[in-house]
Order: structure tokens, then C-alpha cells, then sequence
């Protein structure tokens, strides 16, 4: 391994030892409690090492941002391109930010509560999140295409489908259960797969 390649490393390996104690402090405080001598004292640097990889808490933010919104990008991406049928793209997607609120629930927290505060700041990373939406959208005008799915507004469907979601995440930071979150799922995919689909519909007397 080269110096500048070690370095390099080595750079990347503290930067996401920042991020990963500064989603431990703004998941207990909040992030206007949150101050970057207390990222600093929970990563075990100096306050000074840490303006060496972020100038700011906001700057620190919107890399947490900027992770979990690649992250979620990828998969959304990979999903739509497979050739699975829309309800289970649509449970895969689910399927995974369920899991990832297992994993770790510090991370849905700031998710779900300092998404105003980026906001405010104008956060760069906090615009990727709006992709989502919309490559779901993508995934139902397929549906939509291949006659599985009935005639919707695929964009206001895709906001609801996340709405679902965000609900579903907020119940879970209040009673951490497994088994709802497993509920949920089904729950949501009967839902969708009942109201969704393409077929004969009875007309109302």
C-alpha cells in the first residue's frame, strides 16, 4: 500500500467514525443540542481533528444525509431494474427500510426528525432524498405499462406508498417491535396489491 493510499484510508476510516458518533449524539439530543464538542468527545478525536474533516455540525449532517440517501438510491435503483413484478419491487423496497430501521434506529430518528433542520440549512444531500419518490413512481408506471396495475396518478401513489413508511418508522422508534414491523409489511403489501391491481371492476349500482 502506497503512503498516499494509506492516507487516504485512513482518512475515509476517521471521517465515518465522525459520522457514526455524531448519529449517537443527534439521536439522544437533537441537533441544536448537539454541538461538535460533544461528535468530537464521542468519537474520541480532538475538536480540532474533526474541522479537519468537517467545517461544521451541518456540514456533519448533511453527510449523514449524504450516505443514507446513496444508499437508498442504489437499492431503489437496482430494484427497478430487475425483473421482478411491481408488488414485489414494492415489497423489496419496503422490505429494506424496515431492515435498515433494525439495524440501526438512530439512523430513522434523524431521518425522520432532522429532515427541517437540513432543510433550513439547505442542505444539498437532504434533495437526494426526493429521487425516491420518484423512482418508486417509476416502478408503478411500469406496472402501469405492463397492464398490472390500473390507471393512478403514479406520483401521488409513490407519496402515499412513503407516507406508509414514515408512519410505520415512527410507530417503531416508539415500541422497537420486530413483530409489527413485520405486520406492517404485509399489511401494506395486501393493501397496495388489493388496490393496485389491473382487473375487472364491477361498476356501482
Amino acid at each position: 500500500m502506497t503512503e498516499y493510499s494509506f492516507r487516504e484510508v485512513r482518512f475515509v476510516q476517521k471521517k465515518e467514525q465522525i459520522r457514526m458518533a455524531a448519529i449517537k449524539v443527534i439521536a439522544k439530543e437533537g441537533f441544536f443540542n448537539a454541538t461538535t464538542d460533544k461528535i468530537a468527545k464521542e468519537a474520541s478525536v480532538a475538536v480540532g481533528t474533526l474541522y479537519n474533516y468537517f467545517a461544521s455540525k451541518e456540514d456533519i449532517l448533511d453527510y449523514i444525509f449524504e450516505i443514507e440517501s446513496k444508499k437508498r438510491i442504489s437499492y431503489y435503483t437496482e430494484i427497478k431494474n430487475s425483473d421482478k413484478e411491481w408488488i414485489e419491487k414494492v415489497d423489496e423496497i419496503l422490505r429494506f427500510h424496515f431492515q435498515e430501521m433494525r439495524k440501526d434506529p438512530d439512523i430513522v430518528k434523524i431521518v425522520l426528525a432532522e429532515r427541517i433542520n437540513a432543510s433550513r440549512s439547505k442542505l444539498i444531500s437532504l434533495q437526494n432524498f426526493a429521487k425516491l419518490p420518484k423512482i418508486l413512481s417509476e416502478v408503478l408506471e411500469k406496472g402501469i405499462e405492463k397492464n398490472k396495475i390500473r390507471q393512478c396518478d403514479v406520483k401521488i401513489m409513490a407519496l402515499i406508498i412513503f407516507g406508509f413508511i414514515e408512519a410505520v418508522m415512527g410507530e417503531f422508534l416508539v415500541n422497537r417491535s420486530e413483530q409489527f414491523l413485520d405486520k406492517a409489511l404485509k399489511e401494506i403489501c395486501d393493501l397496495l396489491k388489493e388496490g393496485l391491481s389491473n382487473r375487472i371492476r364491477l361498476p356501482l349500482l
